[in-house]
């Protein structure tokens, strides 16, 4: 009797073991690689990240922990903005004196910079440029509801550090032997990865294959990018909001320059504007406008047009954005810098 049931139990157990083992060896589960891990797609390519040097020891201050008063660079960003040691404020931080302002205490960017203005951080604080970055889906976006009467002091902004306290990712319930991701991912997503073309995975993320082999340094053929930035185009490719959101720039920069600080405007391109020339089939696809769009604007501010500087690098360079990431690597993080160098050295 107990060898029957042992016998009927193992028949069960042995296929989920084997199915919870090829979910543990393939499925990414961290924060990053993030297009893995939201589209539960297959990590083929283990060693990809060796190439890079991914540290987290960072060169910029956060200003949740820094006691220095003086820089030459203030950067407010998005994720973008984060990358810890290999992001372009970090090279920044080798030429310049760089601040950071960690995303808890600002989410919005640009609202977050009238605040900074209309507050009295800058009466604390003294800075020379100011980096405003942001993701080309979301530019449009942060524009809503903005409100320039806003302001921030710099009691508040003290009292938002005090009160901040990191959260301990919290183990996923798809981690759990008995899940359904323990049964999707190997028997769906897993061979979807491998049999699909041009498809929408776990619906979060697009894989669609490319013209070309080089423009990774795994050689993969596959571009793996965010659904949200095919959605935003729909406001992002309407010239009207364009303008706006230039005239909004304009506006901030003319308040910074009466305080004797320039302001530098960083778009950072989502992924898919970024490789949409090297989509093999584009025919139902539609095509990216904002830079295009914001490019001829007349601008009061230093604009860094990153989707044109790095194009130009991506027939010879390898890895300007990671494969298996929405973000761009070190490789355009350098690209980036010498840029913003250049545009600092030339004023």
């Amino acid at each position: 009797m107990i060898r029957k049931f042992i016998l009927k139990t193992a028949c069960f157990i042995l296929p989920a073991m084997i199915l919870f083992g090829v979910k543990s060896i393939w499925m990414i589960k961290t924060e990053s690689p993030d297009v893995l891990r939201m589209g539960m797609i297959p990590n083929i390519y283990r060693n990809y990240r060796d190439r890079f040097n991914l540290s987290d020891k960072e060169k910029f201050e956060r200003l949740s922990q820094t006691k220095k008063q003086d820089f030459d660079i203030l950067t407010i960003g998005d994720s973008f903005s984060e990358q810890e040691g290999y992001g372009y404020n970090h090279f920044l931080a080798e030429k310049y004196t760089t601040l950071h302002i960690d995303r808890f205490i600002l989410d919005n960017q640009i609202q977050g910079l009238i605040n900074l203005i209309n507050g009295d951080f800058f009466n604390h604080y003294k800075i020379k440029y100011i980096i405003l970055q942001n993701v080309e889906r979301d530019f449009i976006e942060n524009l809503k509801g903005i409100n320039f009467k806003a302001k921030i002091s710099q009691h508040q902004i003290d009292s938002l550090i005090m009160n901040h306290t990191k959260l301990l990712e919290k183990e996923r319930k798809d981690s759990e032997f008995f899940s359904r991701s323990t049964l999707q991912f190997p028997l769906y997503y897993m061979p979807e990865f491998f049999i699909c073309k041009d498809y929408l995975s776990n619906d979060l993320i697009y894989n669609y294959d490319l013209s070309s082999e080089k423009l990774f340094s795994n050689k993969s053929d596959k571009l793996l990018f965010y659904k949200n930035d095919i959605i935003s185009l729909g406001e992002n490719n309407k010239l009207s909001n364009i303008i706006l959101l230039n005239n909004t720039l304009n506006k901030i920069s003319h308040k910074l320059q009466e305080k004797n600080i320039q302001l530098i405007v960083l778009p950072s391109p989502d992924k898919y504007d970024m490789y949409y020339d090297y989509i093999a089939n584009k025919t139902d696809l539609e095509k990216p406008l904002f830079f295009e769009h914001l490019r001829p604007l007349k601008k009061d501010y230093v604009y860094i047009d990153s989707k044109e500087i790095l194009k130009d690098h991506m027939n010879n360079v390898a890895d300007i954005y990671f494969y298996d990431d929405t973000h761009w690597s070190p490789v355009a993080s350098r690209i980036i810098v010498r840029e913003i160098d250049k545009a600092i050295r030339g004023r």
